[in-house]
């Protein structure tokens, strides 16, 4: 059992099962979390999930969004994750994005935390939820966006994954504010390496501040591995509770990511 916890996202790639169990086999992270993206459907979700759960005896957890779902919806596919032993959810808002239809259920992330928790009769599930020491894009300040977090982990949170942030001074600023707040639940930091345009143009549009390095088309790969690695390596030796990589399905830049952090593990 690690001290301090190892996790990945992964996207829910089907075309992906025979990378998916060389690299989980070799990371044998503490779990699995399978994003929701648009280009992949729900049952290519449930697929891999029940891939990597059961053959390869990982925990899973399942990202579930509010804003493009109904309650009914949410509840079958609630229920039918629990009947495949699935216990861990990640619910989050969501994102908006050109031409998305949006629900009415679901306006807060707290508003889907609230309503799983209300079909979890028998208090057998995991709750896991998001937060930004970059801060909100809907928060004024470190302070306001701490105090809703606090309103989201008390409507039913077992712990927390942050999104990407490339400064380590700020995510410890974060951290001392949550725990100030009372937000005694575990948090993970997510890291992503910025290895391409691809990668950059997705943390640039959900507006992550970039470090500087990511500017320079010369050496990205390489550079961004090592900022990744460097910053990880320094997040473990400050004793957060954990590191969450955002993969992409890159399996060989996170390969090297993890080859030089396992030291740590």
């Amino acid at each position: 059992m690690r001290k301090q916890s190892f996790s990945v996202e992964i996207e829910a790639n089907p075309g992906d099962l025979r990378q998916m169990k060389h690299y989980l086999h070799k990371w044998q992270p503490d779990f699995v979390s399978i994003s929701n993206l648009s280009r992949y459907s729900y049952e290519e979700m449930v697929q891999c999930a029940r891939y990597i759960q059961t053959d390869l005896n990982i925990p899973v957890v399942i990202h579930l969004t509010g804003l493009t779902h109904t309650k009914e919806q949410i509840k079958k596919a609630f229920n039918e994750l629990m009947d495949l032993n699935i216990r861990n959810f990640l619910l989050v808002r969501g994102n908006i994005h050109h031409n998305m239809h949006i629900e009415d259920d679901f306006n807060y992330a707290s508003d889907l935390i609230k309503y799983v928790n209300q079909l979890d009769t028998d208090s057998k599930i995991n709750v896991v939820a998001g937060c930004y020491p970059d801060i909100h894009v809907l928060a004024d300040s470190l302070t306001e966006d701490i105090e809703y977090l606090k309103q989201k982990v008390n409507s039913g949170v077992d712990s927390l994954i942050s999104l990407m942030c490339f400064d380590n001074k700020r995510i410890y600023k974060f951290l001392d504010k949550s725990r100030e707040f009372g937000i005694n639940v575990p948090i993970r930091i997510g890291i992503m390496p910025i290895t391409d345009p691809f990668k950059r143009h997705y943390l640039t549009h959900n507006d992550v501040k970039m470090p500087e390095f990511s500017e320079e088309e010369d050496n990205l790969l390489e550079n961004g591995i090592n900022y990744a690695v460097n910053q990880i390596n320094d997040l473990y030796e400050h004793n957060v509770n954990g590191i969450h990589l955002y993969t992409h399905n890159d399996w060989m830049v996170s390969d090297r990511v993890f080859e030089n952090i396992k030291q740590n593990l």
